[in-house]
């Protein structure tokens, strides 16, 4: 027989009958290009705010950014349960779009009340705290353009939802760019940053999931039963997310801890192809995830490999890319994008720029797991490598120093992509014998 949705990743719940529009399935390279425009605009977006970050101010503003970023996303990860993942491969129509947004928005504020508690007991500076709160509040309002994202997701509306990511980039980094520069004031800007970000969510995403969301069959948004059932589904793929989140950022904790802010700022700074890559290779990944859902769901193995395949091939050669590029110009791009101090980097940024092509390779697995709806199943493996990433970096950044971190984060994605094949292979021959037995 073929895939039975969640019941395969070992958790029970009570399918739901609601009548949604019928999907109408473009080409993939449609998704694909939609999906590239989008991300790549909004990876160039926040790669520009860094540089302006860098040019009007100091490694130490770049430095804590860096550092309320990643004291927020992990909170987020957890309490957002990857429910766009959840809700762009929900084929059977188990939960109402009421629902992720209901257990959303109770995921997120709860993320907010925890960081701010987190804030006070560490007895950051005034500056810190304020840049850790605003942060916070922009990841708040993102988790939501997030949700409505996975809806665009699961209609394969991609281009609405690069349309949202390009608005939201570009509109809100434009702004911030301008107050920075004129008023040199890094939580003003990050309030005018917050402020457009609101905006676009409220007047484009929101405005789109109303239409999308029509075919809510009336019951009450906030039912408790449901919303148990949904938090039990996503919960797996929520601590996974907050376990790779920690993963990326240990590296970043022990430079803050071992050497300064302004070298987690210089770090941060060019560790950034290493998030644009996967930025990219996530928006694609997006893209190909409800079909990738389908064909495994449907029995359809051998597509489904074929388009695994595809976006492993796709991966490789945008790391492959990323690393020539580097090797031919880093040290000039580094001096174009931040400043003079930055050029003796070249050799951390040809490492990372390797480590953003192995997680590429590493993304793509990811989805194809997640497509089968193996959820549990990445727990061990987030979690492997987020012991290999502590003890690496443990072990490097105070011998190797920037170096270190990089190479921390490298073992780490080889780490991931061993793991990822093996149980991925083997879930696809159990659908396959399911299905040949059925046959």
């Amino acid at each position: 027989m073929g895939h039975t949705g969640p019941m395969s990743a070992g958790l029970a719940v009570s399918p739901r009958s609601i009548a949604v529009p019928a999907v109408v399935a473009k080409p993939l390279r449609v998704g694909f290009s939609w999906s590239f425009v989008g991300w790549v605009g909004y990876a160039g977006c926040q790669w520009l705010m860094l540089s302006v970050m860098a040019k009007f101010g100091n490694p130490t503003v770049v430095g804590q950014f860096a550092f309320a970023l990643a004291l927020s996303a992990p909170v987020f990860m957890f309490t957002n349960l990857n429910l766009r993942v959840v809700q762009s491969t929900d084929a059977l129509n188990e939960y109402a779009f009421s629902d992720y947004a209901a257990l959303r928005l109770l995921g997120s504020l709860a993320a907010l009340s925890a960081i701010g508690v987190t804030s006070f007991f560490l007895k950051l500076p005034r500056a810190a705290l304020v840049v850790v709160l605003l942060v916070a509040l922009f990841k708040f309002l993102e988790s939501f353009g997030d949700l409505v994202a996975g809806l665009m997701q699961k209609f394969e509306k991609l281009d609405r939802a690069s349309i949202a990511l390009l608005l939201r980039g570009s509109i809100s980094i434009g702004v911030f760019a301008v107050v920075f520069a004129i008023w040199r004031s890094f939580p003003l800007s990050l309030l005018a940053w917050i402020v457009c970000c609101a905006v676009v969510i409220a007047s484009y995403d929101f405005r789109v999931a109303r239409k999308l969301a029509s075919f809510s069959d009336g019951k009450p948004w906030l039912k408790w039963s449901r919303l148990r059932s949904l938090a039990a589904v996503s919960l797996p793929l929520g601590m996974v997310s907050t376990i790779m989140s920690f993963n990326t950022n240990i590296p970043r904790y022990t430079i803050q801890h071992v050497l300064s802010v302004a070298d987690l700022g210089i770090f941060a700074s060019i560790a950034y192809p290493v998030t644009a890559a996967t930025i990219v290779s996530n928006s694609l990944g997006q893209s190909a995830l409800a079909r990738l859902s389908r064909l495994f769901a449907e029995g359809r193995i051998k597509e489904f490999n074929q388009l695994v395949l595809k976006l492993v091939a796709v991966g490789a050669g945008l790391g492959l890319l990323a690393l020539i590029v580097v090797l031919a110009c880093g040290n000039s791009l580094l001096a174009i994008l931040y400043t003079p101090e930055y050029t003796t980097q070249g050799s951390l940024f040809a490492l990372l720029a390797l480590v953003a092509g192995l997680n590429c390779v590493g993304c793509f697995l990811t989805y194809a797991l997640t497509a089968a709806r193996q959820f549990r199943v990445q727990l061990p493996i987030s979690t492997t490598c987020m012991l290999t990433t502590f003890l690496a970096s443990t072990f490097l950044v105070p011998r190797f120093h920037l170096a270190g971190a990089a190479l921390a984060l490298l073992c780490s994605a080889c780490v991931s992509i061993a793991a990822t094949s093996v149980m991925l292979k083997r879930s696809v021959a159990r659908t396959s014998g399911g299905s040949e037995r059925a046959a």
